[in-house]
């Protein structure tokens, strides 16, 4: 099995292939991610049956390959002509750009942490879109991988100076539980404060787990930076449907998906945020 400086350096020498290899591996993990955002949240089993139409006519492999398969139908069942929604391709490529992004960009230790990180946001991202009904299993496995990685390689959060290799898995792990519970304890409270302030539940129980995994990956700087970059994030995604019911005098969206926006500054953070906290500590000097 190769150690995690053979994979760096074949990361550093093969950077592109390296990506393109995980950007297909990422569009396949898309495809599956597809069946998981349809099945978990109404209790369906991903593995039994196969794919499926709507109609209950099952789907051929060769008619399943990512992207392709899409294309090659037209956006169209097959069988029974219904539209296939958009939103299959998309995350598809969405899981094949993240992946690939994550291997050609990041050090191999973040890279493998990336590749359980992303998908699980991507999936919850897609459930929240397409019912609001965020399940809590993958966000409760978001947590356990994280912790579980901060173990296995502590340097995803700075660690590896000690002269005990357990002293710095020990460190790690600390310092992803003090994220878990920062990330837990900041989102009940703007959650309680926000319940109360507007009279109507501010946010999601799923919210607040999912800021705590990203504490497990991140420590508590990546959990608070999920939870307010999300507000921003979020902010500026509902903006363009508030403005337009302002402009046509019309009510604006009853509610809004705050998922995706968490999972957009959780990916933010996990990707450039040792870059955020020197520019913050460079504007105060």
């Amino acid at each position: 099995m190769p150690t995690l400086i053979e994979i760096e350096q074949l990361r550093e020498h093969h950077a592109f292939a390296v990506a393109s290899i995980a950007g297909i591996i990422g569009l396949c993990i898309g495809s599956f991610l597809n069946v998981c955002a349809h099945r978990i949240p109404t209790g369906k089993s991903i593995v039994s049956p196969p794919s499926s139409c709507a109609c209950g006519q099952r789907i051929p492999f060769w008619l399943n390959i990512p992207v392709i398969g899409w294309l090659t139908l037209r956006g169209k069942a097959r069988c029974c002509g219904q539209a296939i929604s958009l939103r299959y391709p998309l995350l598809e490529v969405a899981g094949g750009l993240a992946l690939a992004a994550a291997w050609f960009w990041l050090p191999a230790d973040r890279a493998i942490a990336a590749s359980f990180l992303l998908p699980i946001l991507l999936l919850l991202t897609a459930c929240d879109i397409d019912s609001m009904l965020v399940p809590d299993g993958p966000n409760f496995l978001l947590v356990a991988i994280g912790l579980t990685l901060a173990v296995a390689l502590p340097s995803i959060h700075g660690e590896g100076g000690h002269s005990l290799a357990i002293l710095d898995r020990i460190a790690s792990l600390e310092t992803a539980l003090v994220g878990v519970a920062v990330g837990t304890a900041a989102t009940w409270w703007v959650r309680t404060l926000g319940t109360v302030f507007f009279g109507k539940e501010a946010m999601g129980e799923a919210d607040i787990i999912l800021c705590a995994g990203m504490g497990a990956f991140g420590g508590w700087q990546g959990a608070l930076f999920t939870l307010f970059g999300g507000a921003i994030v979020g902010l500026v995604l509902v903006l363009p449907s508030l403005i337009r019911a302002r402009i046509k005098n019309s009510p604006g969206p009853a509610s809004v998906p705050f998922v995706p926006s968490l999972a957009i500054a959780g990916a933010i953070w996990f990707f450039r945020g040792n870059e955020l906290v020197e520019m913050w500590m460079n504007l105060g000097r």
